[in-house]
């Protein structure tokens, strides 16, 4: 398999912490710490006339059926943007600590929010209510992941412990012991295996079947691991890291990764922070502290 990067994307003028698919197919959202979030064409890579300025850093981006856009703000807010009109409908103000990620549960229709707290929040999407706020840690949790069926979803907290919670009343199931210095990365395999990464640069796979007993412990990055995607199709799994790569694993056996860094790839100059698989996992897109979004193909 060969990856090729095909745009660096320079509008922003600050670090970039999240993206999310666009409007439509073939854009893509991305927003940071310059408080405001772009549209890409990614066939040209130029941005789109669309644009919305916030007032504080985004530290996360969901985009919901490409009807609305969730912006998750550094102080704990939640703005939700009509995509039609670009107008916000509303502004859920319950945390006070940064937003880190935002996971959408498609068959109940619940967002998940990921909070600097501790704690996670789950809301119905169908009329912004809250449903239900869990203490989960006294560090920051990262990073949720669903697995394929929502019967579980993972959270990745600073404490370095991963947490499952089952997905109807959101309960506790299991603690892992997954990463001494924190865990910031989380992210199911399509079998039920869970993926996560941490501080100490180490990418852990837990087997479903087994209980989720830990199989691997591979001293992945040189640096912390701040994001793990995972292909729709299972094909491939992308890390990036605080160590300024991008690495690509085949999830069979997680060997031989590929590679993808400043000297050789033309990749990013600062730390990695975020990963999306977009155009039917054809494109890989990455983000990072340089201000910039990198478009990476894969072809054989």
């Amino acid at each position: 398999m060969q990856v090729k990067k095909i745009h660096q994307l320079t509008a922003h003028s600050a670090a970039l912490y999240a993206m999310a698919p666009g409007r439509t197919l073939g854009t893509l959202f991305s927003a940071g710490a310059d408080k405001v979030v772009a549209e890409w064409n990614l066939e040209t890579g130029e941005t789109n006339a669309f644009a919305i300025r916030t007032e504080r850093t985004v530290y996360s981006l969901l985009n919901l059926n490409r009807q609305f856009l969730v912006i998750g703000t550094i102080v704990g807010g939640m703005h939700v943007i009509d995509l039609d009109s670009k107008q916000e409908v509303r502004h859920l103000k319950f945390h006070d600590k940064g937003i880190f990620h935002l996971l959408h549960l498609p068959k109940t229709n619940r967002v998940v929010a990921a909070c600097a707290d501790g704690s996670i929040s789950i809301w119905n999407a169908a009329d912004w209510s809250l449903e239900r706020h869990l203490p989960l840690s006294n560090e920051k949790i990262r990073r949720v992941a669903h697995n394929h069926d929502e019967s579980l979803i993972a959270v990745a907290s600073g404490d370095g412990k991963v947490r499952l919670l089952e997905c109807s009343e959101f309960k506790l199931v299991m603690e892992l012991d997954a990463h001494e210095e924190g865990a910031n990365s989380v992210a199911f395999l399509r079998n039920g295996d869970l993926l996560s990464g941490g501080k100490d640069a180490h990418l852990c796979r837990w087997t479903a079947k087994n209980g989720f007993q830990l199989e691997e412990r591979i001293p992945a990055h040189n640096f912390a691991i701040y994001d793990i995607v995972v292909a729709d199709n299972d094909a491939l799994i992308a890390t990036a890291s605080r160590d300024k790569t991008v690495k690509i694993w085949n999830p069979s056996d997680l060997s031989s990764p590929i590679r993808l860094d400043r000297a050789k790839a033309g990749g990013h100059l600062n730390s990695v922070n975020a990963a999306i698989w977009l155009e039917e996992e054809k494109l890989l897109a990455t983000c990072s502290d340089d201000r910039s979004v990198i478009l990476w193909e894969l072809g054989k």
